[in-house]
């Protein structure tokens, strides 16, 4: 079975100023490209989007895609016309031109819904992707084709896949089942003893300095100083404890930024403590510009939204047109 993203009821009434006129709505999956991150791809229901200002202006691409709906977009960071997507219902799309037309990319692949896609930082045409019963896909050149590994588990849906740049350690959240690793590129994999186990693992995030590893699940933010051996609870702070996408500040590995089903939170202390700074959102994807780290990009329930100061002020990207709109932070950070 697939892993649905579900919308919290009363979502689609809340944060009424930064609805997107004529195009827009849940951004499903959203990803900046590395080697160049004013290139930006979005997704919504109706569209894939991509701009190449930085958000300024958009048009529609994806010739090929159809209807299917992405919950994942990754750029290849050593050749940037290549981008792939993970689909619901038909598994990994590819473009070799950056975007404007694709391709099923499914020659090995045996699962119709695929969550998440992974690029090996260590290795060039390396890539990751799960999705169903547990179920992972392993390719080695860039997605031609691929070969099932073992799974991780073979009861419930991977939900996210993360990498340590350092080494290549892949972890795996699960709906259910906390994080697993595999240290031989998927071969075999490890679970901890004291498993982190508060349903969905929606989003992890290591840091590539000291190794350092965060979960945002259904039921709050965690840290790993043991690379997932035993984990701790640090919401505090957090009204909304549903955390769906973290992001860490490549400029300063302390400071955190969380999307939650209500709010944008940031953290200054390594996710010890966390300010409200923004609520009446449901937050799907927060990406920091590598080049620019004051600059960040979240994928919304209304759209995406971009802050050019750290998280405190916040103005809307119009898909449909070249406009923003100013909205205040309710707390500085």
């Amino acid at each position: 079975m697939g892993l649905a993203l579900s919308i919290p009821s009363g979502a689609q009434d809340q944060g009424t100023d930064l609805y997107v006129r004529g195009e827009g709505g849940l951004v499903t999956a959203f990803t900046l490209d590395p080697s160049s991150p004013s290139t930006i791809y979005a997704s919504t229901a109706r569209s894939l989007f991509k701009s190449t200002d930085s958000g300024a202006s958009w048009r529609r691409i994806g010739s090929g895609l159809a209807d299917h709906s992405l919950l994942a977009v990754a750029v290849d960071p050593r050749s940037p016309s290549l981008v792939y997507a993970a689909t619901g219902r038909a598994g990994v799309f590819r473009s070799t031109d950056a975007g404007e037309h694709w391709s099923e990319a499914n020659e090995g692949i045996t699962a119709d819904y695929v969550a998440t896609i992974v690029m090996d930082p260590l290795r060039p045409g390396g890539i990751y992707a799960g999705g169903e019963a547990g179920r992972i896909f392993g390719s080695s050149d860039g997605g031609a084709t691929w070969r099932e590994l073992p799974a991780p588990t073979g009861r419930v849906a991977l939900s996210v896949l993360a990498m340590d740049p350092a080494d290549g350690r892949i972890y795996a959240g699960t709906n259910s089942e906390g994080v697993l690793w595999s240290d031989n590129r998927g071969l075999t994999w490890k679970r901890p003893a004291g498993r982190l186990n508060r349903g969905t693992v929606w989003a992890l995030s290591v840091d590539p300095a000291s190794g350092e590893i965060f979960a945002g699940t259904y039921d709050g933010f965690f840290r790993s100083g043991d690379r997932g051996a035993t984990w701790a609870d640090s919401s505090a702070g957090l009204r909304s404890r549903n955390v769906l996408t973290i992001a860490i500040d490549p400029s300063s590995p302390s400071t955190l930024f969380a999307g939650t089903a209500a709010a944008i939170y940031g953290s200054k202390d390594g996710g010890r403590s966390w300010v409200e700074l923004k609520n009446e959102l449901y937050v799907t994807r927060i990406v920091i510009d590598p080049r620019s780290p004051s600059t960040l990009y979240a994928a919304t329930h209304a759209g995406v939204i971009k802050s050019r100061d750290g998280g405190s002020q916040w103005a809307l990207l119009r898909m449909a047109a070249p406009a923003d709109r100013s909205s205040p932070s309710p707390r500085g950070f």
